[in-house]
């Protein structure tokens, strides 16, 4: 019998599009299971967007809980001979700075020369020679080899320049037919003079050699002779190869400009600087308003007529209690009272808005300057006290963050809530991607046995159709 390539061919049977159907109300099983994996991997994703948000607050909380975070300090005087930069370890008070005089790095000129091109050394039989430029506070001298068209003051600080020691190089045009060749050294003080020193071309040497202890090697001149810094600090003498000095008074960095105009010197003023440690309060509010913002955008919800589908809008957590245990401990720490002069955050102008915000978040955090200005002013110890506590389990910022360490942990055996929430999440959906793959292939054999039931019926039919055909035909025959 003929192989049947169309279900019904051959009948008045609309086979295909019964079997289409059918195939189409199977399916709508897996689209019951899709929909759910939808929803939980939108839920996962709200779950991330909840976990960065609490991270960043744990990165602003942990902020608060260091010390330096409350002694910043910063320079309040004006001075011409210098600058200085302070960090928290420094002490508030004034200090007399004189400068007598300011570091300087050694420059050394070379004679006449009368090109820039023309090769200095002899030609050797090994077409090479050692320069060697070695510097006092330093024990790795700049070795280079020069060829014998590397000789000339091109070549010579081409080769310097480009081996990026601490030596620089330049040419100097006094006029036509004088060329002078000038090396610096790129740090100051005495510990860094250069002695310069040619072997394998004695020609060269005679020309560039320098050493300031050996006569008769002194074939470039100093043009700028070195020096060291040297200052008195509440008039102990202080004496450096920088002009850069942080180890002079603790947690002060000076930066030398020129010599002291007066012979008194001038007066260093460090404060205690309340600017860092607003900022540091400031980031934390931020960081708290903004995980009231993403708890208001995941748990979102649009009223809708009484009878209609709920909005699509809706946030994926909407009522999730593990939403709802965060927001709850975020807000009764907040209102946790700590021991000292400070208690709670209003008495430094830290306060909670009631209203809702224009993202949808309630009980937003807000600053008053004025208010935290004045206590960070007035009694610095006691905010840092409300904030550090025992630096253990006591103060405002320690509480927050490991409250919300121990929230965020993914220590196994130490899971926090939002890890075990999303582990709850992922083993369901291992769940309905095995339930999808096992209603998949029940479908496809319910299909399958529909085919084969399909195909058996059309044969029949045609069969059928056949044998009708053919009595009819001998029938007819019989009545002609």
């Amino acid at each position: 019998m003929a192989s049947v390539s169309s279900l019904g061919v051959g009948t008045s049977l609309d086979l295909d599009t019964l079997y289409t159907n059918l195939e189409t109300a199977e399916k709508t099983k897996l689209t019951a299971i899709t929909d759910q994996e939808t929803t939980y991997n939108s839920k996962l994703s709200s779950y991330s967007k909840l976990q960065s948000s609490m991270a960043a607050l744990e990165t602003a909380t942990a902020a608060l809980t260091k010390t330096t975070a409350f002694s910043a300090t910063s320079v309040t005087s004006t001075n011409t001979a210098f600058t200085a930069t302070t960090d928290a370890t420094a002490s508030t008070g004034d200090y007399s700075v004189n400068v007598t005089q300011i570091a300087k790095a050694q420059t050394l000129i070379s004679g006449s020369i009368s090109s820039n091109s023309i090769a200095l050394g002899a030609t050797t039989s090994g077409n090479s020679r050692t320069l060697t430029i070695a510097q006092g506070g330093s024990s790795t001298p700049l070795t280079l080899t020069l060829t014998d068209s590397q000789t000339s003051l091109t070549g010579i600080a081409d080769a310097i320049n480009k081996s990026a020691g601490n030596i620089s190089a330049s040419i100097i045009k006094a006029s036509s037919g004088d060329y002078r060749l000038m090396l610096s050294s790129k740090t100051t003080g005495t510990d860094s003079d250069m002695t310069i020193s040619v072997t394998g071309d004695d020609t060269l040497q005679s020309a560039i050699g320098y050493d300031a202890s050996a006569t008769g090697t002194q074939n470039m001149s100093v043009q700028t002779a070195s020096q060291n810094a040297k200052l008195s600090v509440n008039g102990v003498a202080i004496e450096r190869s920088s002009n850069t000095i942080s180890d002079a008074l603790t947690g002060v960095t000076l930066n030398l400009k020129a010599a002291s105009t007066d012979s008194s010197g001038e007066t260093l003023t460090v404060s205690r600087s309340i600017d860092d440690t607003k900022k540091t309060i400031n980031a934390f509010v931020t960081a708290y308003n903004s995980l009231k913002s993403t708890i208001a955008s995941v748990t979102k919800y649009t009223a809708v007529t009484a009878g209609t589908s709920q909005s699509s809008s809706n946030g994926a957590l909407l009522g999730d209690a593990t939403v709802r245990a965060v927001e709850s401990k975020m807000n009764s720490m907040l209102t946790t009272v700590q021991s000292g002069s400070y208690s709670i955050l209003a008495q430094m102008g830290i306060t909670i808005d009631p209203s809702t915000q224009s993202d949808g978040s309630t009980g937003a955090l807000t600053v008053d300057d004025t208010k935290l200005t004045a206590a960070l002013t007035n009694n610095p110890q006691a905010v840092s006290q409300f904030f550090i506590g025992d630096g253990s389990t006591t103060g405002f910022a320690t509480q927050f963050d490991s409250t919300l360490t121990a929230m965020l942990s993914t220590s196994t055996g130490k899971e926090g809530i939002i890890k075990n929430a999303q582990d709850g999440i992922n083993a369901t959906l291992k769940e309905l991607g095995t339930r999808y793959d096992t209603m998949s292939d029940q479908i496809d054999a319910t299909m399958a046995r529909y085919k084969t039931q399909f195909t058996n019926l059309s044969t029949l039919v045609n069969s059928l159709t056949n044998t009708s055909t053919y009595l009819t035909s001998q029938f007819s025959s019989s009545d002609s």
